[in-house]
């Protein structure tokens, strides 16, 4: 009989094992989420485009979770940013077997015309923030190198304990990046180095191991929450300082030009 000589060897096996067995829930969810998808549903989704928001929230899930699980960080900052604190806030959280449909709802709220968007429908465009749970971490950029071919900005992307392949490279289009993960089942997995593909374009702004969470859990630290709320309010404040200024008439020939709709909620503090 074959027996285990090595203890080492031991608790790699049973590591391999547990992995093997999320693996398999894994590809049973993908499974099922297929079959039970909805594409008028999506259509629906994909379509919403409400001239209020002034930054957008796209929180993506793990593979194993749905869009709506409220036990999740990514889905319970959705619900913060649905607030009455934060009525220029628009959130959304997706699966990301369905990535596209995050996409499509950022493309949305941009201008549909052939060709480059220009630096001026930009000025007025919402700003983006995408925040992405372990396969959600990997979808999170494919966003973000999806809105990068439209030359589209995005102000902020965080990985929480990511998984994928193609989730080490963050696209220039991002401005800030940001990486956490943990020390659980999936370590060997997980993404815990990213970098850049324009240095001069992004910056890392954080590499944290979160210490004594799993790989669920991890999705619930602060430091994740505060992150998204000061980039947020940042955005709020350059936002409302923008609008301002184009409220001013320099002329009376540019007073008709004032007139379009300025107006922003002032900035909202939540403590966590």
């Amino acid at each position: 009989m074959f027996r285990f000589t090595s203890p080492r060897l031991s608790i790699f096996c049973v590591w391999l094992a547990a992995v093997a067995a999320c693996l398999c829930l894994w590809a049973g969810r993908v499974s099922a989420q297929t079959a039970s998808e909805d594409p008028l549903n999506h259509a629906r989704t994909e379509a919403v485009h409400d001239r209020s928001c002034r930054i957008l929230y796209a929180g993506i899930v793990g593979g194993l979770e749905t869009p709506n699980n409220k036990r999740s960080g990514v889905v319970q900052m959705r619900d913060t940013l649905g607030g009455p604190s934060y009525t220029d806030v628009c959130a959304r959280t997706f699966s990301p077997y369905h990535w596209t449909a995050g996409r499509n709802w950022i493309l949305n709220h941009f201008p549909q015309h052939p060709g480059p968007i220009s630096k001026v429908e930009l000025e007025h465009a919402p700003k983006v923030v995408i925040v992405g749970h372990s396969l959600g971490g990997w979808a999170a950029l494919s966003v973000a190198r999806s809105l990068d071919s439209k030359g589209i900005p995005v102000e902020l992307t965080i990985q929480v304990d990511s998984v994928g392949v193609t989730d080490r490279t963050v696209p220039k289009n991002v401005r800030k990046a940001a990486v956490f993960h943990a020390r659980d089942i999936l370590m060997l997995l997980t993404t815990k180095q990213i970098k850049v593909d324009d240095a001069s374009q992004t910056k890392l702004v954080a590499n944290i191991r979160v210490e004594g969470v799993g790989h669920e859990s991890i999705t619930r630290d602060l430091r994740i929450r505060e992150m998204v709320l000061r980039t947020i309010d940042s955005l709020r404040a350059d936002a409302a300082s923008v609008y301002s200024r184009q409220a001013e008439p320099s002329s009376g020939h540019d007073a008709d030009a004032a007139e379009a709709d300025v107006s922003l909620t002032p900035a909202g503090h939540l403590n966590p």
